[in-house]
């Protein structure tokens, strides 16, 4: 079974921009949309199914009701999760746990993958630190002088990064990607660069708990692929291409072009689920993502 899924869109206030509107077509996203959510059963937001006799349905909803569209998968809660990220304005600089740290919150803990869609000329972002010791990292951070100790370089559309958990990181400006991430939504900021939100407050910062699980010292920054939680794959499709879906299913994001998923019309922007070890026909030029676990 093909389904299609609408994304939740997320307003991000302080950082969100313009170009899941703009770039993938989702018309009806929020001024300084941030977030598109495209693939989710997180209870915070979960993405609704377009298509079958399951419209309307939330991804959450028919995870827990319909697991044999998903191989009869063990777990719990859906494990991962796909979005877009639009970045007008830096991201804080933050931190994600593991998950012994995160299983105290009875969460999964976050780690995650980006693929970059889009940037703008001099566009870096941010893995990673130079601190030696914990008291050289923990000194920065309560003085906040960790931008004193980030690592940042510049990146291009097309690169790709895997960030443990435990890496302090940051998406800035002009930066546009697909995150792939464990299902959880728990992140540590450790620093704001002291912005005010629209009501003229600050947004909260976590110091104790990221000084708790920041990876001192750092390891080195990882560009490629890992799978102990999820696959990922980018698929250039050029002619007819007969498929198989993993156990517990494919997970599509269309980056380029449009075409078909069997007789379902697909286009750049739109998310995708192949239900549990299906059979399915790809026609036309098109480019995708696509995530197992």
């Amino acid at each position: 079974m093909i389904i299609k899924m609408k994304p939740v869109l997320v307003q991000k206030e302080v950082w969100g921009g313009h170009k899941i509107k703009d770039n993938f077509g989702y018309i009806d996203a929020p001024d300084r949309c941030g977030e598109a959510w495209g693939i989710s059963a997180h209870k915070t937001f979960s993405s609704v199914i377009a298509n079958t006799s399951f419209k309307g349905m939330t991804l959450r909803e028919l995870f827990n009701n319909n697991k044999e569209l998903f191989g009869n998968y063990e777990g719990e809660e859906f494990p991962i999760l796909v979005k877009i990220i639009d970045a007008r304005d830096n991201l804080s600089i933050q931190v994600h746990p593991n998950d012994d740290y995160a299983k105290q919150f009875k969460s999964l803990g976050k780690e995650e993958c980006w693929y970059v869609l889009d940037t703008n000329e001099y566009t870096e972002i941010i893995i990673g630190h130079k601190a030696k010791t914990k008291e050289e990292l923990h000194k920065a951070i309560d003085q906040d002088r960790i931008e004193d100790l980030v690592n940042a370089f510049p990146i291009k559309k097309g690169d790709f990064f895997y960030i443990n958990a435990g890496t302090l990181h940051a998406i800035c400006k002009g930066t546009t990607l697909l995150e792939v991430q464990q299902s959880s939504d728990i992140t540590y900021r450790v620093y704001d660069y002291n912005r005010l939100q629209d009501d003229g407050t600050l947004r909260e910062i976590h110091k104790g708990k990221a000084k708790d699980v920041i990876t001192v010292p750092d390891n080195r920054v990882n560009k490629i692929h890992r799978d102990r939680y999820f696959t990922y794959d980018i698929i250039q499709n050029n002619t007819l291409t007969k498929e198989v879906s993993h156990k517990h299913g494919d997970y599509i994001f269309i980056l380029e072009g449009e075409g078909l998923f069997d007789k379902v019309p697909v286009r750049i922007g739109d998310f995708l689920m192949v239900s549990s070890s299906t059979e399915y026909k790809i026609y036309g030029t098109l480019k995708y993502q696509k995530t197992t676990f």
